[in-house]
């Protein structure tokens, strides 16, 4: 998740540091010495994680004192750049708040336009219009899951996939005219100029356990999130007051004076896979469920689950993005009915993914909102970044 394969010195070291920790026969051992694996092997493999975490975040603030210093300077596009990034790799939830964003911004009779990479979709390396507002106009696997679910979601906004985000900007600004544009997961996209930089973080582990990749599960240090002009606190009902708390401390130090605001993963409904049946929560009480997710933070989906009266009686979990065959579906299917399951449950996410697909379980989909606390002040701080953005540069 988050790769990148622009020609530069760090994102060569970025995919040789990510290869490490994405490999899927080490993927499963490198997490839990990650999370603290103990015996003499581990230990040996943490510190040499913690030797190419150095090089990794040497090489990255190098190539980012370029920018400062003007030696490398990003693009300006003749539009505002709202940018919705995070500083972990994924499970923060960036595309519902894309979602909750662009709802906001069309109920002050805005006109944005949404662009992102396409991670796993055909178009990811090129570009391509995902939506035109009216109609969707490419198949998940040519667009990526994440921007077919805002295509689905987001009827009368215009979506463009593509690593070269300046090229998809581009393409967004000269086919729909937009108000602005929203960059989905371009915190580490120097090379094009944002307006408003919007970072997610977990409010469990705001940082992870502190280090980059791939020591840690941090693209850039912490010092680093000075650059965010708002943060967004994600989860705070699951952390707990006082969790919530000692991260927004931890966050001060490092971005003093930026606001914080508070934002909760709320499930809505449950949605039948074919999209012609729709249950209420309540539903869930005490149900035998089987839970399956492709996402980067597959305890927050489950957690929600089980919040609602859930027993998960089995959790089928994949790569962050990975496609769910027919052949697999249909192995958990056979599982989730040999258990007495009541249904089989995915994420929205996911659910853009899958085959059609017959059989004698209903496979249900968990639908989620971003809720935002204090959204018009919230929402009032966006437009002032913009303005005063726009004042500077003019």
């Amino acid at each position: 998740h988050g790769r990148n394969t622009i020609k530069t010195p760090i994102n060569g070291a970025r995919l040789a540091v990510r290869k490490i920790v994405q490999s899927s026969s080490l993927e499963v051992y490198i997490l839990s010495v990650i999370r603290g694996r103990t015996g003499f092997l581990a230990s040996v493999v943490r510190g040499i994680l913690s030797i190419l975490s150095i090089i990794y975040s040497a090489g990255l603030q190098s190539y980012l004192f370029l920018y400062r210093m003007k030696l490398k300077r990003s693009v300006r596009l003749h539009c505002p750049i709202i940018c919705v990034g995070n500083m972990t790799t994924g499970g923060t939830g960036k595309t519902p708040t894309v979602e909750a964003l662009c709802r906001l911004l069309q109920s002050k009779g805005k006109r944005p336009a949404i662009i992102l990479r396409g991670y796993g979709g055909e178009n990811e390396y090129g570009c391509a219009i995902v939506s035109d507002g009216e109609s969707i106009l490419l198949t998940a696997a040519q667009s990526g899951d994440e921007s077919q679910l805002l295509a689905k979601s987001l009827p009368g906004i215009p979506i463009v996939v593509g690593k070269d985000r300046i090229r998809s900007g581009r393409l967004a600004m000269d086919r729909f005219s937009p108000d602005l544009i929203i960059m989905d997961d371009g915190f580490q996209h120097w090379r094009l100029h944002r307006d408003v930089d919007i970072v997610l973080l977990n409010a469990e582990r705001p940082f992870d356990n502190g280090w980059t990749l791939p020591r840690g599960m941090l693209r850039e240090p912490k010092r680093n999130l000075r650059r965010a002009d708002i943060i967004l606190l994600t989860g705070t009902e699951q952390a707990g007051l006082q969790r919530t708390a000692e991260s927004v401390l931890a966050i001060e130090k490092f971005a003093h004076g930026v606001g914080i605001f508070k934002a909760n993963l709320e499930p809505s409904r449950l949605e039948s896979i074919s999209g012609d049946l729709s249950y209420e929560l309540i539903w869930l009480k005490d149900k035998r469920i089987l839970a399956m997710s492709a996402i980067g933070n597959p305890d927050s989906f489950e957690k929600l689950l089980t919040a609602n009266g859930a027993n998960l009686i089995s959790t089928s979990r994949y790569k962050d993005h990975e496609a769910i065959n027919e052949q697999e579906l249909s192995r958990l299917c056979e599982i989730a009915v040999s258990e007495q399951a009541d249904a089989v449950i995915t994420t929205e996410k996911d659910a853009v993914k899958l085959p059609a697909f017959k059989t004698e379980i209903p496979i249900l989909i968990l639908v989620v909102e971003m809720r935002i606390q204090n959204e018009s002040a919230f929402l009032r701080q966006v437009f002032s970044r913009i303005e005063t953005d726009i004042a500077i540069s003019t």
